[in-house]
């Protein structure tokens, strides 16, 4: 946390200059009370610039005495808790930007293994109380410190007999904060933890609401989310009930301490040895001792949910899980000729291997193919290329030089990827293609949109390409957000692109359209295309056929026809034709 602090060192410092100053304000307002009663009602003598003054004067000097300070420490009271406040809402802003983008960096090994719930419960409540914390600290324990100190040098130097009375309860009360502030951090981290769980069962659920209405299992998710609500509402009364506990005990004992000052107060006044007005002092400067120690005592149940917090948020922070950058890391080529894969082999857990020494290569202005059953590992060649994973062995380069070798951004800047369920952001068409590249003109978005054939569609919307298309993309069809995501890759300019089932569950007419947008956009281009559908397989220069994480079988279409071997029958099955010169397959009448 200090890395976040130290931006606003100087405002901090001058909230503490002012607190420091408000605290001697706070330890001079018992005295006017001490010149009205021992002075202007008890008519005891008095020396220095007041001497002579007539009792009604004294009373006045009194009473302007109070006003005054209470006026002069309400405006640095006022500057000390907007100065250290404001410090600490721009700490958690820095810190929720700072945890943003350590998510976004994450690899997808650290996101397979968290719900996205709970991540953004992390970064919003987390933080929230993290800041709650800070708040508190710079606002309340700062001032309720520099206060306590400044009681007991005064207290000490007025009756040390009675000071060391008043002190009596303070160690007990440490004991009992400390103790309870660790039992209110583990039930706070249980908290957490839960509404965490909470947030991503509720992400879920709403993130499929379509499929949860469809099979009528409203009931059943509310029962699971209540089930879990329960949990979280348990742990926090857990929480509830220990902070509730902690405040009796320490109320009975700071009364106790003002108690036994009270009763030695009294002896001494009536024994000669300490005026009314003194006693009145010291029992205003111990109540204004025992709020600070009230208050910081009390501070270890806030102190406690930000501890608990800052653990899961310091998860997230010091997480190394992300595909590092070589050092003296070079840019990729411009042009890129060859992407080679040698040998690679990986697993998403040790011992399971997806990948096992697949190699192959794919040729500057090439479209080549990848086809095998679900679980082959095809996909995750693709997350491969990209490095957003890295081999287990083996190497992936760039016209020679290993991926790992290459900076990410310039790697990522060279590869355009249309995944197999297009990411659509809640906002217009255009908006929608641009987020490849935000800074692209209107005419550049207009002409990767007729390339992808996104065009068809897109005039015949309300706004046109300023339609707002929702969450998800709600407003289109499966092959219309398919083409927007092909315009969004083709408006990247990057000489490689990577296409993930990009027909998968359209109908006949929309897999066309998305057919002739992939022939459109591939030319010149470097593409590597994943897909179950034959009739896109057919466009390929050349199919690889993945069995067992491996190339089982390689060639043009046509060949692969003439072999005879899987892909000749997957395409039989399909009804898919291929002629030996590799036009545009055409399906057998019947098919599906």
């Amino acid at each position: 946390m200090r890395g976040f602090l130290r931006p606003y060192w100087f405002a901090l410092s001058v909230s503490a200059a002012l607190a420091l100053v408000d605290t001697g304000l706070g330890l001079a307002r018992p005295w006017p009370m001490q010149l009205a009663v021992d002075h202007a009602i008890g008519h005891r003598p008095l020396t220095g610039p007041l001497h002579g003054l007539p009792p009604g004067g004294l009373a006045v000097v009194a009473a302007a005495g109070a006003v005054a300070l209470v006026a002069v420490s309400g405006v640095t009271g006022y500057l000390t808790s907007y100065l250290s406040g404001a410090a600490a809402e721009r700490i958690g802003a820095d810190l929720r930007a700072r945890t943003y983008e350590r998510l976004l960096t994450l690899s997808p090994r650290f996101h397979d293994r968290n719900h996205s719930g709970d991540l953004v419960t992390r970064l919003t409540g987390d933080v929230s109380r993290i800041q709650d914390a800070l708040v508190v600290w710079l606002v309340s324990a700062v001032p309720d410190a520099l206060t306590l100190l400044g009681l007991l040098a005064v207290l000490l130097a007025i009756d040390p007999g009675m000071t060391t009375v008043a002190l009596v309860v303070v160690p007990p009360l440490a004991l009992l904060a400390a103790v309870r502030r660790r039992q209110i951090k583990r039930a706070q981290r249980e908290s957490r933890d839960r509404q965490g769980d909470l947030a991503a069962r509720a992400a879920e659920s709403l993130r499929h609401v379509r499929a949860v209405q469809a099979f009528a299992q409203q009931e059943a998710q509310s029962h699971r989310f209540r089930a879990e609500n329960l949990g979280v509402l348990r742990a926090d009364l857990r929480a509830l009930d220990l902070e509730a506990r902690y405040s009796p005990a320490a109320d009975l004992l700071l009364a106790a301490g003002g108690g036994l000052v009270l009763w030695l107060g009294v002896l001494r006044v009536t024994s000669g040895r300490m005026t009314l007005g003194v006693l009145l002092v010291v029992l205003s400067y111990l109540a204004m001792l025992y709020s600070p120690v009230r208050s910081l005592t009390r501070l270890a149940s806030v102190l406690a949910r930000g501890a608990a917090s800052r653990e899961r948020l310091g998860e997230l922070l010091t997480s190394d899980e992300y595909v590092v950058e070589a050092p003296g890391a070079r840019e990729a080529p411009a042009r890129p000729q060859v992407l080679a894969v040698v040998g690679v082999e990986f697993g998403y857990a040790p011992g399971y291997p997806v990948l096992r020494g697949l190699s192959l290569h794919v040729g500057h202005g090439e479209m080549v193919c990848l086809v095998g059953a679900t679980g082959e590992g095809k996909s995750t060649l693709l997350s491969l290329l990209l490095r957003l994973y890295d081999p287990d062995a083996g190497r992936i380069t760039v016209d020679g030089t290993d991926l790992r070798e290459l900076t990410l951004a310039s790697l990522r800047d060279r590869i355009a990827l249309v995944p197999q369920d297009p990411w659509i952001l809640d906002g217009t068409v255009a908006d929608n293609i641009a987020f490849g590249r935000p800074g692209a003109s209107r005419d550049e978005i207009v002409e990767a949109a007729r390339t992808a054939l996104v065009d068809r569609f897109a005039t015949t919307l309300p706004a046109g390409y300023d339609t707002v298309v929702g969450e998800g993309g709600v407003m289109l069809s499966g092959g219309q957000r398919r083409r927007v995501a092909l315009a969004r890759a083709l408006l990247r300019g990057a000489p490689v692109l990577l296409l993930d089932e990009p027909t998968s569950g359209l109908d006949a007419e929309s897999e066309q359209a998305v057919m002739d947008a992939i022939e459109r956009a591939a030319a010149g281009r470097m593409t590597l295309v994943v897909t179950h559908r034959l009739r896109v397989a057919a466009l390929a220069d050349r199919v690889l056929l993945l069995a067992g994480g491996r190339i089982a079988e390689a060639g043009s279409p046509a060949d692969l026809i003439m072999r005879g071997g899987t892909f000749a029958e997957w395409c039989r099955l399909q009804r898919v034709e291929i002629s030996s010169a590799q036009s545009v397959p055409t399906q057998v009448k019947g098919g599906v």
